[in-house]
Order: C-alpha cells, then structure tokens, then sequence
C-alpha cells in the first residue's frame, strides 16, 4: 500500500508454498495415510459446523462410509475424496499436503510511513503470535510489483499473496469496483458498506474474483484510509473548472482516468510509488489522493496547496490467493480472517487519530495551504461525469441500480 519501503523478494515467500498434491513419502503406510487424511477430513467438516450426516448425504456417501473414512478405517477413493472436497470447498491435495507443504510466510505489500505501517505490523506480529510461528508476513516492493492493477494479477498468479488496499485496483477482474475510483459515488461509509455487504456485491465482486483465485477476506469492512479526499496540487484549485488542462495523476484504472477526463483534466497513469518524485519533477500537476497519506509522504514540499473535497474514506480490501489460503488448515484460516479483520479496526483509528496533528505539522513545516471548498459544484460536476460513464459502458447501469437500492433513507 502506498510507497513501500521493504526490499523483498518473491522467493521468500515461494519456500514452502503448496503447488499441487504434495507427495506423500514413501516411508507412510497405507494405514497412515488413511488416518492422516481422515483426520483432516473430520476437522474440515468440524469448522463448518456440518453434522457427518449432512457431509455424508452432500458427497452421496452412507453416514457409515463417512465414520469409516474419517477413523482411519476405509480404503481411500479418490472418487469420494473427490466428492467431500468439493463439499469441503478444499482443493483434494489439501488431504495429501505434508505439513512441510503448508505455507510458512505469506507475502504482501508493505504499507506508507506513519500510523499506517504501525497498524500493519501489529498485524503481521499479531498473526505470527496466534498461528504460534506458523504465519509469518512479509514486505514486498511496489517498485518491484508495478501498479496496482498489476499486482491484483501477481496476487491471482500467487506470486504474492495478500494484498491490502483500495478495492478499485481490483476493477479489471470485477467491473463494478469502478464505481470506487469514482469520488461521491456514495452518500456515506454507511451507504457504502451496505452496497459491500448486498447481494450484488456477492455475485458481481466476490464471485467473479473468486474465478480468478482471489478471496476477500473483509467480513465487517474495518479497514478504512479514513477521513477524504484531497487534491494536492502546486496552484489553488476551487471549482471543478479549475483542473481543465491540469495533468492529473491516476492508477491505472479505466473509470478513474475517464472521470478526470470528464473534468477536462489530463489523466497521467503512474504508479503510486512514482509519485512524489513526480511532484518534485513537475510531471504532475495535481493529485488526488487520501488525506492521511499527504503528511507522512511530505507531498506539500512540492506541492503545498491543498483542496479538501470531502468526498467519504474508501474501504481496503484485505484479499489473499485463493490456492494458498485453500492449503491452509482451518485454524489457521480463521486466525488470519480474524486477525486481519481487528488489524482493521487498529488501522483505522491509528490513522483518524493521527490525522489530527498531521495538518497542524504540515502547515508548520511545508507551508501548507488546506482550503476548504464548497463541495457542491463538485458533488454535481462528479453525478454529470458518473452518467455519462454509465452511459459509454465504462460503469455499469446495474451496478448504479444496485448502489441507489443501498441508499440511506435519509440521503
């Protein structure tokens, strides 16, 4: 998340990592292998909760059958393996895995300086201390990774494997989270949460990254980069008016640089860690960004002037390959859901809790200029822009149905 400072490399976290069925030595006895896979059968349908009878009814197998298998006692059959691990939602090498096979560290991208790098090593000694050195995180580099959308694809191909940040990055592989590049497209966190827990968001954003091996992990939605959106920038700006010809730093996500675009600004597609020397450089001219982010990057040493549009905080999508966390056992699954989640919650109030000297240090040191604009003119400049990229198809109509249906009655 933002610019990174760790160096590592991807072969750290490669080590250990599970590929396909691991091969069982041949010092193990039939009678073993039995047991083991048995036992891992009998855990998997204990975390769900799920009664043998249901298991077995599911996999079309007798409850009998079943006792027999998860005992130890029956003959093994990859055809019924098969079947209980679809039930399971286990990938079948899951039963045969080595504990040498299951995933000692997993990689992800480090974090901006400040209270957010704080809140992500809580995380990571946290996780280490719950799966009792099982676990272990690691940094990896933006500068190695590329953009963000680039490192969605790293994270489907495995070759990280936990990403934490804006849930925009992921609209290549599910479309509807550009309406998340585009600023005021809720009325509120509340608002937004709504749409991430609805069923639209289920089918439209879950299921379709799933298909690309990625898992959100968000269940509550606590990671927040809290407060607005800001636009920093070398000149004051006021009105949308004011950004027409101005070159404007986005990701490499479509609706972000279409929006700007509508603004009659020159999107610039950069990565985020090319970004303060861009300032410096005079590449850019403005740069919309959080507003936590801009004391702890020291954007105002070259650009001092910023605009607060008051647009809500973005949820972080904590996500992680589906393949390595399937390798996981099931405790060990639940310590990183859950300890993802409280980091989360750590995250955010380090951040919001921050923010408050931050913007007394940065007028005191950079010579800051923080205006606050009517928001207005922008709230209906951001609705003309939002249609009108309905209306070419780089939003979706369905999606902005869906949001509208997730509106607070009081907005």
């Amino acid at each position: 998340m933002g610019n990174p400072a760790g160096e590592q490399t991807s072969q750290a976290m490669a080590e250990g990592s599970a590929t396909g069925l691991a091969p069982v030595p041949p010092a193990h006895s039939e009678a073993e292998i039995q047991r083991s896979v048995g036992a891992r059968i009998r855990e998997l349908r204990l975390s769900l909760s799920m009664k043998s009878v249901e298991l077995a009814r599911q996999a079309g197998i007798s409850q009998s059958q079943l006792s027999k298998i998860e005992t130890g006692k029956a003959t093994l059959s990859i055809k019924v393996l098969s079947r209980l691990c679809e039930v399971l939602n286990r990938p079948l090498y899951y039963l045969f895995q080595n504990e040498e096979n299951v995933p000692r560290v997993l990689g992800t991208l480090s974090t901006v300086e400040g209270p957010e790098r704080l809140a992500f090593s809580w995380f990571a000694e946290e996780l280490e201390r719950r799966t009792e050195g099982r676990i272990s995180l690691i940094p990896l580099s933006a500068s190695q990774l590329g953009s963000g959308t680039d490192q969605v694809q790293r994270l489907a191909e495995g070759v990280i494997d936990m990403f934490i940040e804006d849930l925009s990055h992921y609209s290549p592989l599910a479309p509807p989270l550009g309406f998340l590049a585009v600023p005021y497209s809720f009325a509120s966190f509340e608002h937004l949460r709504a749409f991430l827990t609805s069923r639209h968001f289920d089918e439209a954003v879950r299921r379709p990254l799933l298909d690309h091996n990625i898992r959100l992990l968000n269940t509550r939605w606590s990671w927040r980069r809290g407060i607005e959106l800001a636009l920093v920038g070398r000149e004051t700006v006021i009105q949308p008016r004011d950004v027409r010809g101005r070159r404007v730093r986005v990701p490499d996500s479509g609706p972000a640089a279409a929006f700007w675009a509508r603004l009659g600004a020159t999107p610039v597609v950069m990565p985020w860690h090319e970004v303060g020397q861009a300032l410096a450089r005079e590449q850019i001219d403005l740069l919309p960004t959080h507003k936590t982010h801009i004391t702890p990057l020291g954007l105002c040493r070259h650009a001092r002037y910023v605009t607060l549009l008051g647009d809500i905080s973005m949820a972080i999508g904590v996500a992680v390959n589906e393949a390595k966390f399937q390798a996981l056992p099931p405790t060990v699954q639940d310590a990183v859901v859950g300890t993802s989640m409280e980091a989360g919650e750590r995250f955010t109030s380090r951040v919001i809790e921050a923010e408050k000297d931050n913007e007394v240090r940065n007028i005191a040191e950079n010579d800051a200029v923080y205006l606050k604009v009517n928001l207005k003119p922008w709230q209906a400049a951001a609705a003309k822009a939002r249609e009108d990229l309905v209306g070419r198809g780089i939003l979706d109509r369905a999606t902005l149905a869906a949001i509208e249906a997730c509106r607070p009655a009081a907005s």
